[in-house]
C-alpha cells in the first residue's frame, strides 16, 4: 500500500511539474503524451488535483485544459488580512480564525472552534441577515451585505462577503470576511448633514430675498415693473422649491419629478391667480432629476407653466395642460409640455424672440442641460424637449 502511495505521490508531482512549465495549460491527451502515461492515469491524478485545489480547468470548445491554480491559501489570507475573518465547514462549524476577530469579539480562539454558527451569538456573524446569506450561498447565490450592529460600546457597521472554499482535502466550505466600514458610514453621515444645512440655508437665503422683493413691488405702482417683480420672485421660489425638494429626498441628489411639479404648479396658482377649471395634468411616474440638473430643470417648468399661464388661456375660464417626463437610458429625459389654448402668436418664432421668458428658455435647455427643443404650434402650443442628466 505504502508503495502505490509513494508511485501517487512521484506521479502527482510529474504532473504538478509540467503544468508549471506550461502556464497556458494542458489537455489530458497533452499530458499523456508528454509524461508517456495512459490517459486513465492522466485523469485520476488531474481530479486528485482539482479536488484538492491545486489544479483548474477551464473548457475551450469540446476540450477540456487544465493549469495550476493561483488560489491564495487561506492560511495566508487569514494572516496578512487587515479585516476579521472566520471559515466554516459545510456544517457551518467554525474551523479557523483570525486574530483580528478575537480581538474584536473578545472571544479566546479555543472557545469558539467547532461551535457551529447558527447555534452561537457571536457578534456580526450571528446576524440573521448573516445567516440567510450563508443558508443562500450554500444553494449557489449570496451577495456582500451590509450590516449594522450596537452594543454597549457603540454602534459598528460592516459589509460581510461570503467566499464559496475548498479545503485540501476537497470538502466545501465558507469564509466569512468582516470590512469594518464605520468610519465610511460616519463619514457619510457627516457628508449628508452638511449638504442638508447648505439645502435649508440656501432655502432660507432665497426665501428672505423672495420677501424683500414682494415688499419692494407692494410699493411700486406701475404694472409693468410690478409684474417683472412678481416674475423674478416666482423664480426665486421655483429655485427656493428644489432645495426644498432636495432637502426632503432620501439621498439628497435627485429630485422626485412628480412631485416638484405638483407642488410648482400649486404655488403658481396662488401666486397668479389661475383660474380652478385651467387643469394641470402631471405624468412623471418615479423620474429622479440628479442634483446636476435639478435647478435648471426647475427654472425651466416655472418658465413654462408661467408662460402658459400668463398667455395661453388669457380670457379663458377652461383649458388643460399636459406635463409628461420620460427617462431615456442611462441619462437621457424627454420632456412634453402642451396645451390647448391660443397657441403662439402668427409671427412668433420661439428661436430667435427677445422675449426674455423664452429667451431664458432656450438658454436653460442648450446651455445648462445640453438639450434640444422643438415647438409647434396650432390648436394650443407643445413643446418637445430632450435634455441629458449630466447638464451642461
Amino acid at each position: 500500500m505504502s508503495r502505490q502511495i509513494e508511485e501517487s505521490k512521484r506521479e502527482l508531482a510529474r504532473v504538478m511539474e509540467l503544468l508549471k512549465e506550461e502556464p497556458r495549460g494542458l489537455s489530458i491527451t497533452d499530458i499523456s503524451r508528454l509524461l508517456n502515461m495512459n490517459r486513465n492515469s492522466v485523469s485520476k491524478y488531474l481530479n486528485m488535483l482539482l479536488i484538492s485545489g491545486h489544479v483548474d480547468m477551464r473548457s475551450i470548445g469540446v476540450a477540456k485544459v487544465y493549469f495550476l491554480s493561483h488560489r491564495v491559501p487561506i492560511s495566508a489570507m487569514l494572516d496578512f488580512s487587515s479585516d476579521a475573518i472566520l471559515v466554516l465547514n459545510a456544517d457551518q462549524r467554525i474551523v479557523q480564525v483570525n486574530d483580528n476577530f478575537l480581538l474584536f469579539t473578545g472571544y479566546d480562539r479555543d472557545d469558539i472552534m467547532g461551535v457551529r454558527l447558527p447555534d452561537s451569538s457571536l457578534p456580526v456573524v450571528s446576524n440573521a441577515v448573516v445567516l440567510r446569506s450563508i443558508t443562500e450561498l450554500l444553494r449557489g447565490s449570496a451577495d456582500a451585505k451590509e450590516i449594522e450592529w450596537e452594543d454597549d460600546q457603540g454602534k459598528y457597521f460592516f459589509m460581510v462577503k461570503l467566499i464559496p472554499t475548498v479545503f485540501d482535502d476537497g470538502s466545501p466550505g465558507i469564509t466569512i470576511i468582516l470590512e469594518d466600514i464605520t468610519e465610511v458610514r460616519k463619514a457619510l453621515k457627516d457628508k449628508e448633514r452638511l449638504i442638508d444645512e447648505i439645502h435649508l440655508r440656501v432655502r432660507n437665503n432665497l426665501q428672505t430675498i423672495s420677501s424683500l422683493l414682494r415688499i419692494q413691488a407692494a410699493g411700486i405702482e406701475d404694472p409693468s415693473i410690478k409684474d417683472v417683480m412678481n416674475e423674478a420672485d416666482r423664480r426665486i421660489l421655483a429655485l427656493s422649491l428644489v432645495h426644498k425638494n432636495l432637502h426632503q429626498s432620501s439621498d439628497q441628489q435627485h429630485v422626485i419629478a412628480s412631485g416638484y411639479i405638483e407642488n410648482l404648479v400649486e404655488d403658481l396658482r396662488k401666486s397668479m391667480d389661475v383660474p380652478a377649471g385651467i387643469r394641470v395634468i402631471v405624468d412623471a411616474g418615479d423620474v429622479l432629476i440628479p442634483f446636476e440638473v435639478a435647478v435648471p430643470f426647475g427654472l425651466l417648468i416655472n418658465e413654462l407653466l408661467t408662460n402658459v399661464f400668463k398667455h395661453a388661456f388669457s380670457g379663458k375660464n377652461e383649458g388643460v395642460v399636459r406635463i409628461s417626463l420620460v427617462k431615456i437610458g442611462e441619462d437621457s429625459f424627454t420632456l412634453n409640455f402642451s396645451d390647448n389654448g391660443k397657441g403662439l402668436p402668427e409671427g412668433f418664432d420661439p428661436y430667435t424672440t427677445n422675449s426674455l421668458g423664452m429667451s431664458l428658455i432656450r438658454n436653460l435647455i442648450e446651455r445648462q442641460m445640453s438639450g434640444n427643443m422643438n415647438v409647434k404650434s396650432g390648436k394650443g402650443t407643445h413643446f418637445d424637449i430632450k435634455f441629458r442628466a449630466d447638464g451642461i
